[in-house]
C-alpha cells in the first residue's frame, strides 16, 4: 500500500513539474527584459541623425553592447542562449509575446495610434470590409528546417463574392547577428473559374508588411494558399537569426460593383402620387393628369397656383329636365 502510494505521488510531482531552461543559459524572465531593452534601443538607434547605412549600423550595435553591459551578459552568452530556445520555439514564443504586449503599452501610455494595421481589428467575418483570418495572429519563425516556414490555407464561403480584393498584412520583428534579411511571402488565389493569380513579396525590414492580391472580376475566389519564408543565407547555425510575426490579418473588400448590385436589389416603397398600384383606386390621380374631374362629368382644367381644396368655388349648374 505504501509502494503505491509512493508511486503516485512521483507519478503527480513528475506532471507538475515541467523542465526548467538550464542554468548556463539566459533564464526566460531575463531574456524577456534583454528584448525588451533590446526593441528601445533598436528605436532609439533609427531615430539617431545618419548619414549613411554604416552609421546606422554603428548605432545600431552600440546601443545593442550597452543592452548587454546593462544585464552583465556577453555577446556569446546572449547568442548561445538564443540558439538553445531555437530548439524550444515555444518558449521563445510565449517570451516575445510578452515582450511585444509590453512594447505596446508603453506605445499607448505615449499616447500613440494604433496604426493602420490595428484599424480593420474592430470588424467581424462578414461586411463590405472583414478580417477574414482565423488562424494564430503570431508566430516565430528561425532558419532551422522545422520552424523556417509558416503554410497559409483559407478556404472561401458563401460571403466571398466576383471582384473582392484582399491584402495580407501583419507586423515583423527582426533579430539578426549577421547576414541579410530575407523572408518570402508567397501567396496562390485558386478561383471557381479554375484561374489563379500568385503574388510575391519579400520582407527585409521590421516594421508592417502589406501583401495584396489582385481583383478578380471573372470569378470567385475558392481558396488561397500560401506561405512565410525565413530563408538561411549562412550555414552557421550559431548565428542569431530569428523573425517574430505578429497581427496577421487578411482583409477582404467587397467590390462597388456588388455594393450596386444589393442597393438595385431593394425595391422602393410605391409613390401614390406617380400612379403607383398602392394608390385608391375611387380616387382620380389629378396632378399627373392635370385636370379635375366632376360627378357631372365635366372636365375642369386646374388653375396655376391654386390649392386642390380651392379649385371652382362656383356652383355647379345642372340641367333638369
Amino acid at each position: 500500500m505504501r509502494s503505491s502510494l509512493a508511486i503516485v505521488f512521483i507519478v503527480l510531482a513528475m506532471i507538475g513539474c515541467k523542465p526548467s531552461v538550464p542554468s548556463e543559459y539566459i533564464q526566460p524572465g531575463d531574456l524577456e527584459d534583454i528584448l525588451y531593452d533590446y526593441h528601445v534601443a533598436q528605436a532609439m538607434a533609427n531615430e539617431t541623425p545618419q548619414k549613411d547605412g554604416r552609421e546606422n549600423g554603428y548605432h545600431k550595435n552600440a546601443y545593442f553592447q550597452s543592452v548587454l553591459r546593462k544585464y552583465d551578459v556577453s555577446e556569446a552568452e546572449f547568442d548561445s542562449s538564443l540558439v538553445y530556445y531555437y530548439s524550444h520555439a515555444d518558449r521563445l514564443k510565449k517570451i516575445y509575446e510578452q515582450v511585444k504586449e509590453r512594447l505596446n503599452d508603453d506605445a499607448k501610455a505615449l499616447g500613440a495610434s494604433v496604426g493602420d494595421i490595428n484599424k480593420y481589428s474592430a470588424y467581424s467575418t462578414t461586411g463590405d470590409t472583414a478580417n477574414v483570418w482565423q488562424n494564430e495572429t503570431d508566430l516565430l519563425l528561425t532558419p532551422l528546417p522545422t520552424s523556417n516556414r509558416y503554410d497559409i490555407y483559407v478556404k472561401a464561403d458563401t460571403s466571398y463574392y466576383k471582384g473582392d480584393t484582399f491584402m495580407f498584412q501583419f507586423m515583423s520583428d527582426f533579430i539578426y547577428q549577421s547576414g541579410s534579411r530575407d523572408a518570402v511571402v508567397c501567396l496562390v488565389a485558386k478561383y471557381e473559374n479554375d484561374s489563379t493569380t500568385q503574388t510575391i513579396s519579400h520582407v527585409s525590414m521590421t516594421g508592417q508588411t502589406q501583401v495584396r492580391v489582385p481583383q478578380n472580376r471573372e470569378g470567385t475566389l475558392k481558396e488561397l494558399r500560401g506561405f512565410i519564408y525565413l530563408s538561411n543565407n549562412d550555414r552557421n547555425s550559431d548565428i542569431r537569426k530569428m523573425l517574430f510575426i505578429s497581427q496577421i490579418q487578411l482583409i477582404r473588400f467587397h467590390s462597388k460593383e456588388k455594393n450596386n448590385e444589393a442597393k438595385s436589389s431593394v425595391s422602393t416603397p410605391a409613390d401614390s402620387l406617380s400612379g403607383a398600384p398602392n394608390a385608391s383606386r375611387n380616387n382620380t390621380d389629378t396632378i399627373r393628369r392635370g385636370t379635375l374631374q366632376r360627378d357631372s362629368g365635366k372636365v375642369l382644367p386646374l388653375r396655376k397656383g391654386t390649392p386642390f381644396h380651392r379649385m371652382d368655388q362656383q356652383p355647379l349648374k345642372v340641367n333638369r329636365k
